[in-house]
């Protein structure tokens, strides 16, 4: 993972993307942005990232300058901790699923919450406590967590109830396979092989592989292609009028979903964009 001028640990996840908000955006999605931006803030707001600025190489007065940086903490986890407060009961538990499945690794429909729609207050504020003090960590579990949800099909926006409820086939056992190696993975850990349209840019065949396990491929379905498969899919590549691109990262992908034909690929692309912290569509030079 690049590293940047600042401090940070290798798992430390990038800031979340901005953009503006489409009038029928996702309720769920929203408030999950709107938590990882302020928590994104938390994690930027150490001594080592102030120093990095020009505005904290002053020459200071140690005492002056912790003061300083805990009353600036301090309002961002109020922020934080009202972001959390103000949000419905229901939405409240949503959140904490998907933070617990983001922090266990675990399917959603088997995340106990622990708590009552009746309880979602106390909840909440137990939530708000546990994560203000790490911003990086809550960010990484929310993008774990909603990968997840993502990959296994769950309507963010559905009640929640609907959220228990076990999906059963091969499809969704492979989907659900495939969340998890999502969520219990770095961005940079796989391989990945697309076919990408030359006039629109778009991916319209996606192959990814997790270290040295199974490939997987992703356009009207979901599949375990064979090596022998994948291998002859990237020699024709170029005899094809499509292009190939080949990265180790899923952050180079994201700009390549924007109108992505096949069922198993769209969804494919948004459990990668919940994964990345991307959750709206980049915006990329038109084709020539």
């Amino acid at each position: 993972m690049p590293e940047s001028h600042r401090k940070r640990g290798p798992d430390v996840p990038a800031a979340p993307m901005r953009s503006s908000r489409p009038p029928n955006a996702s309720a769920c999605q929203s408030a999950i942005e709107r938590i990882m931006l302020l928590a994104h803030r938390i994690s930027e707001d150490t001594a080592e990232t102030r120093s990095a600025l020009p505005s904290g190489r002053s020459s200071m007065p140690e005492g002056i300058a912790e003061t300083t940086r805990e009353v600036a903490q301090q309002v961002l986890r109020e922020e934080l901790k009202t972001a959390f407060d103000q949000l419905e009961p229901e939405l409240a538990l949503k959140l904490r699923t998907l933070l617990i499945a983001g922090r266990d690794r675990r399917s959603i429909d088997t995340v106990n919450a622990n708590v009552s729609m009746s309880d979602a207050d106390a909840a909440f504020a137990k939530m708000a406590v546990d994560s203000m003090e790490n911003g990086p960590l809550l960010i990484d579990y929310l993008q774990r967590g909603h990968a997840l949800a993502c990959a296994t099909g769950v309507d963010l926006d559905g009640p929640f109830a609907a959220w228990r409820s076990t999906a059963e086939g091969l499809d969704a056992r492979a989907w659900l396979s495939f969340g998890k190696q999502l969520a219990n993975s770095l961005p940079s850990d796989w391989e990945c092989l697309g076919v990408v349209d030359a006039e629109t840019g778009d991916l319209s065949k996606l192959y990814l592989r997790l270290g040295d396990n199974a490939w997987w491929s992703f356009q009207a379905v979901i599949d375990r292609p064979t090596l022998a498969s994948v291998a002859k899919d990237r020699r024709e590549l170029g005899r094809r009028r499509s292009k190939g691109m080949s990265t180790h990262s899923l952050q180079a992908l994201v700009r390549h979903f924007d109108s992505s034909p096949g069922r198993a690929l769209r969804r494919a692309a948004k459990a990668i964009r919940a994964r990345v912290g991307h959750t709206q569509k980049e915006s990329r030079p038109a084709a020539r």
